[in-house]
């Protein structure tokens, strides 16, 4: 398929960044959805889906995700119409969590009603070498095969540097135990790519553990509610907290509303170290800032603040 005419529809914020990501993403057309906010340069382009329900509190929106999800089955509003009008060539989805997006069925129905009939590319990852695996996808199918290829080569390499980091300044040291959560209040536990992420930043997680695929990539199952005794009986040696789909000022707000919870009292009394951080650009939005996430979590659990990227939000409490 040549690159200069590749129209490309991203239906998630991951799926955005790594073809932003790729370069000579400039001969190609984007839309976006209504929470693709980086990079900057594409937050003019159309949208095509708009979410079912907005932030109030952690609690509520928790409600509100359950109660929408068994009335509709979906938390978004797609306007088939103006996909229809901007035809694109290439629509990125997903089909890992209709809670972050639309679901791949609906999609695939979409585009076998237009003519000519679009290339649906299904990005599912759930460990850091499918992420990599779909940097490769979406260049070959927008035919950006060699610049794909170099730019996942430098994210191998920063793989690589914060593996060797760990193994140096960890050398002969017990390995953390590491607590991530993505949801307070309730109280849920970051799987998929999390633990592995965790592990390769030389710790162990802790309520999440690694399970071997057939291709031998270690990696979590999915996210999932846990209770505050078992976070208490987990014995942290860190607590990384970052809410799925909040920056670092909204959940410092919510952390502040509930400071006098007796359940979030226990929480924070049972690890020496809790850090919050912006989960809405790392840590749940898997695409290449899940490298970012991985030199975060190595910098932090192990003091290398050279590993720590300068432009990610967070606050030790």
């Amino acid at each position: 398929m040549s690159s200069s005419r590749v129209r490309v529809m991203s239906l998630l914020p991951s799926a955005t960044e790594i073809i932003c990501a790729i370069p000579g993403k400039s001969q190609q057309t984007h839309t976006q959805i209504s929470e693709d906010d980086y990079p900057s340069d594409i937050t003019h382009l159309p949208t095509v889906i708009d979410p079912i329900i907005q932030f109030t509190s952690l609690t509520d929106v928790d409600k509100q995700v359950v109660d929408k999800m068994k009335e509709l089955g979906t938390l978004y509003v797609v306007d088939k119409n103006r996909i229809e009008a901007l035809a694109p060539d290439v629509i990125l989805t997903q089909d890992l969590c209709r809670v972050c997006s639309v679901d791949l069925m609906t999609v695939e129905r979409i585009a076998q009603d237009m003519d000519p009939r679009p290339t649906v590319l299904n990005l599912s990852p759930t460990c850091i070498e499918d992420m990599l695996d779909n940097v490769t996808e979406v260049g070959n199918t927008v035919g950006l095969n060699a610049q794909a290829a170099a730019y996942r080569g430098s994210l191998e390499d920063r793989i690589a540097r914060v593996r060797l980091n760990v193994e140096q300044y960890a050398a002969g040291q017990p390995r953390l135990r590491v607590l991530c959560l993505d949801w307070v209040n309730p109280y849920i536990v970051g799987g998929h790519w999390m633990p592995q992420i965790i592990d390769w930043a030389g710790g162990i997680s802790l309520l999440s553990p690694l399970v071997t695929d057939e291709q031998g990539h270690r990696r979590g199952q999915g996210a999932k509610r846990v209770s505050v005794e078992d976070i208490v009986a987990a014995n942290s040696d860190i607590i990384i907290i970052a809410a799925c789909g909040l920056d670092l000022g909204t959940l410092r707000k919510e952390i502040d509303a509930i400071s006098e919870n007796s359940e979030w009292l226990a929480v924070r009394a049972a690890a020496p170290r809790i850090v919050i951080c912006d989960g809405h650009h790392y840590f749940n939005r898997p695409g290449p800032r899940l490298i970012d996430t991985l030199e975060f979590v190595a910098g932090i659990s192990h003091s290398i603040s050279a590993l720590i990227p300068f432009d990610l939000p967070y606050q030790e409490l």
